[in-house]
C-alpha cells in the first residue's frame, strides 16, 4: 500500500511540477501549489522519509521542485552545449553529494560528466554554462 501511494505522488509530482513551472510562477509559488494540490487530492499532510523523518508536505514539494526544476535547467543547458565539449559548474558543494571531497565549483567537466551528476543533491545549486572559449 505505501508504495503504491509513494508511486502515486511520484507520478502526481512529474506530471504537475512541469505544467506549474511552465506558468508565470516562481518556483516557490508552484511548489507550495503542488503542495496544495497533493493535500487535496492525496491527502497528504508528511512524507516520511526512510529515515523515519517526517517533513511536512509544503517542505518535500519546494524541495521536489527545486530539485526538478534544476535538473531541467542544467539538461537544457548540457543539450545546448554538445558542440562546446566542456561545461564549468557554478558553486556548489561536492560533484557527486554535498560532502563529497571531489569539490564542483570552478571546475571543467566533459558535457557526459555533467549530464551524469546536472546536481549532486536536493536543493543543490549547480549551474552549466558554456565555455566562453
Amino acid at each position: 500500500m505505501a508504495g503504491a501511494f509513494y508511486r502515486a505522488v511520484r507520478e502526481t509530482t512529474r506530471r504537475e511540477v512541469p505544467l506549474l513551472a511552465a506558468g508565470p510562477t516562481t518556483a516557490l509559488q508552484a511548489a507550495k501549489a503542488l503542495a496544495d494540490r497533493l493535500s487535496a487530492e492525496r491527502q497528504l499532510q508528511y512524507v516520511i522519509y526512510r529515515n523515519g523523518a517526517w517533513v511536512p508536505a509544503q517542505a518535500w514539494a519546494e524541495s521536489a521542485t527545486l530539485t526538478m526544476l534544476a535538473v531541467a535547467y542544467n539538461s537544457g543547458t548540457l543539450n545546448r552545449a554538445r558542440e562546446a565539449g566542456k561545461v564549468f559548474d557554478g558553486a556548489g558543494g561536492g560533484w557527486t553529494s554535498h560532502q563529497d571531497p571531489d569539490k564542483a565549483t570552478g571546475t571543467l567537466r566533459t558535457v557526459e560528466d555533467a549530464a551524469a551528476w546536472p546536481i549532486s543533491h536536493p536543493r543543490c545549486g549547480r549551474a552549466f554554462g558554456r565555455r566562453p572559449d
